[in-house]
């Protein structure tokens, strides 16, 4: 039995770190295309920033791709078993289902554990890192975030809008100071601009030239009549707080960004009912995803028998349909995490009750025959 159990522990974990690499190159390779894309095209973006978007995505894309790249090792592996007829050689010399997949469910329960590791820990700490490395460059070298025909709402309280970048030139800028109810209080045109970070003072001082600009009321900032129109500056130096910047990325963190302790602190001081039911919501979707690792292996292991197919096609294109299914539940029901009404900190767990009973069920009936 130690020779099985040796035999089967190397298969599937072989094809799981295969699978999770794949499927983790995939899942970082959209979101660099997604969120890097116009960066890479268009602006003067450091290889080391590129380097550190990527590792912090890391974690992120490994609570997905772990639970998925399992299913895919269980469903080619066992879906190979069956149609080189070695299940039912075991069973014949009366190894049972279950002690044949006892291997499979250790391996189950150890990815699990790292699984728990990554969602209540590792991915939050690195959501946060990812987000302040967006501040760093914004404050190391400003110039990287613009681009053509853009609009960059990344310092607090304003966006500016680039119609057109020649090097360390911008063009048509539209910068709108806004105030805390996101209103513009004033807008300033500038027919060209530059940047420069003054470390010393700890600011970005975004120097505009031949500039007008208009400013509303203060007193009554909804009533146009009392705008000021036209007022222009030949030159003119905007300073922008890094301090302000920072503290923007430290203070204003999702529900995603915290970890389990972090959650639990947060959960004790809400007093706001949604709030308090967004924060249950993420806590049981961080165990919930974890636990999919051991749900997909209970489901994958008689569809892969069942199926009885050698073809790698086959398996992984049974994993799409359960892992998809899977997963939109989990999306959907987190989309309502503010309805307290709806309880969705227990709706979180729906797909794994579901996947776990229909699992149990096709296994006990594949282990009775």
């Amino acid at each position: 039995m130690k020779i099985l159990d040796r035999y089967l522990s190397g298969q599937i974990l072989g094809t799981v770190i295969w699978a999770v690499s794949l499927l983790t190159m995939i899942l970082v390779l959209g979101n660099v295309l997604r969120d890097l894309l116009s960066l890479l095209l268009s602006h003067q973006v450091p290889v080391t920033y590129i380097l550190t978007f990527i590792a912090y995505l890391l974690p992120f894309s490994m609570t997905y791709s772990i639970p998925w790249g399992v299913l895919v090792a269980v469903l080619l592996v066992f879906g190979r078993l069956s149609s080189d007829n070695e299940l039912v050689a075991l069973r014949a010399n009366g190894v049972g289902m279950t002690r044949i997949c006892y291997p499979v469910f250790v391996i189950a329960i150890m990815f699990l554990g790292i699984c728990l590791w990554i969602n209540l820990y590792a991915a939050p700490i690195s959501e946060v890192k990812l987000r302040s490395a967006a501040f760093d460059l914004a404050s190391n070298d400003p110039l990287a975030l613009f681009g053509s025909d853009e609009v960059i709402d990344q310092f607090p309280n304003r966006k500016i809008y680039v119609g057109k970048k020649e090097g360390s030139t911008l063009h048509d800028l539209y910068i709108f100071e806004m105030n805390a109810q996101n209103l513009p209080m004033r807008v300033i045109y500038a027919r060209r601009g530059t940047l420069e970070v003054d470390k010393a003072n700890e600011q970005i001082l975004l120097h505009v030239y031949d500039a007008r600009y208009e400013e509303r009321d203060k007193a009554a900032p909804d009533d146009l009549k009392k705008m000021r129109h036209g007022i222009t500056m030949r030159e003119g130096v905007m300073p922008i707080s890094l301090e302000e910047l920072l503290r923007k990325a430290r203070n204003s963190q999702r529900p995603t960004e915290l970890t389990l302790d972090q959650l639990r602190d947060a959960l004790e001081q809400s007093k706001d009912k949604e709030d308090d039911a967004a924060f249950r919501t993420e806590v049981s979707k961080r165990f919930s995803n974890a636990m999919a690792v051991f749900t997909f292996v209970l489901v994958g292991i008689p569809l892969a028998i069942t199926a009885q197919r050698k073809e790698t096609s086959v398996g992984i294109a049974l994993s799409l349909v359960v892992a998809f299914s899977y997963f939109i539940i989990i999306v959907l029901t987190d989309n309502v995490k503010h309805k307290p009404d709806l309880h969705p900190e227990y709706l979180i767990w729906l797909p794994n009750l579901v996947y776990l009973a229909l699992g149990g069920t096709l296994f006990f009936r594949l282990a009775r025959r």
